[in-house]
């Protein structure tokens, strides 16, 4: 969803939908304490561009609606229109574009946003700065709001396994292109690479909501998914089996001694997913507990144990190394 004149005026006249609203107000709360991009101005300049901004308001808004809006939307308003006018640029709300992965130029300063970026070839963990755990899959980018303090908002292009932690005063929102994912605090799965046909959301705990562009909403629970079709904009809510553990679950693992073979034949069972062993780490082995952990923890540890790497290519996984003395 973009942010533009057409959805200001439609707040201003108390005609947007809800999803609207949350739009424009988590904008507006991104100037607090941050640089207007007009300070630089000469007076001359501003009270030209503030003349020509609010002629261009008032000819689009109309004029018999009785609704008076709040002081602030006037000036996020005039904002808005300043900021293109002086920098030629549109505010989107639209995560597909790489240039605005973090909704903004860099050189106007609107908001604080961190970003993230996996260009390894294994799933790497950051903490975010409200104590959520993000999980990132090779050749994904992420970016989160540090300034809003009415919503914690989040990019993501590719593919992370969230682990929120919960806030009831602050929700969490992922956009993935036509996709918007809302939580309070719960664990779930986000797959959304942009050149594919499919996004999909895959809950662990908790309660989580999807939204698709059309701005229809459904409810996940655990061992459900829901899919988009990103042509159609359809979501589907799938049934998980409940007996199988997927890749972004948890699970317990025990080894004593036992061969990389038994090892990596144990851990595909328990994840579904598919592993490529090195026949030289065959003759390794390997003793330990795994108690509830990721299946990147698991790797990360297998590997410093036998000395190897690991890397995701697509949806498969390859163990190498120099194998181990017998």
């Amino acid at each position: 969803m973009r942010l533009n004149q057409e959805i200001i005026a439609k707040y201003l006249n108390n005609e947007c939908s809800e999803g609207e609203q949350m739009l424009v107000e988590a904008w507006y709360k991104s100037f607090e304490n941050n640089p207007d991009g007009i300070s630089d101005l000469s007076e001359d300049e501003y009270s030209e561009l503030y003349y020509r901004v609010r002629k261009n308001i008032d000819h689009k808004i109309n004029p018999i609606k009785l609704y008076t809006p709040p002081r602030w939307v006037w000036y996020a308003a005039s904002m808005a229109a300043i900021v293109l006018i002086v920098f030629g640029l549109s505010f989107y709300w639209n995560p597909d574009s790489v240039e605005n992965l973090a909704k903004i130029k860099s050189d106007i300063p609107l908001s604080d946003w961190a970003k993230y970026e996996n260009s390894s070839a294994k799933i790497l963990k950051v903490s975010l700065p409200d104590g959520s755990s993000v999980w990132l899959h090779p050749k994904t980018q992420l970016s989160y709001n540090q300034s809003d303090r009415v919503y914690r908002q989040v990019n993501l292009k590719g593919e992370a396994f969230f682990d929120v932690k919960r806030d009831e005063g602050r929700p969490f929102l992922i956009y993935s292109g036509k996709m918007t994912t809302k939580v309070l605090g719960t664990s779930f799965n986000v797959k959304a690479y942009p050149e594919t046909e499919k996004f999909e959301v895959s809950v662990v705990t908790g309660k989580v909501s999807v939204t698709n562009e059309s701005e229809k909403e459904v409810f996940v629970t655990p061992k459900q998914q829901v899919v988009l079709e990103n042509k159609s904009d359809v979501l589907t809510i799938n049934e998980l089996p409940k007996d199988k553990t997927f890749y972004w679950e948890l699970a317990s693992l025990n080894f004593d001694n036992t061969s990389m073979q038994s090892v990596v034949d144990n851990i595909e069972q328990n994840f579904n997913v598919n592993i490529h062993l090195n026949p030289a780490l065959r003759n390794c082995r390997l003793s330990g507990n795994f108690d509830q952990e990721h299946l990147s923890t698991i790797l990360e540890i297998i590997c410093r144990s036998i000395d190897a790497e690991y890397e995701i290519k697509g949806n498969e996984i390859y163990l190498k190394g120099n194998g181990c003395e017998q």
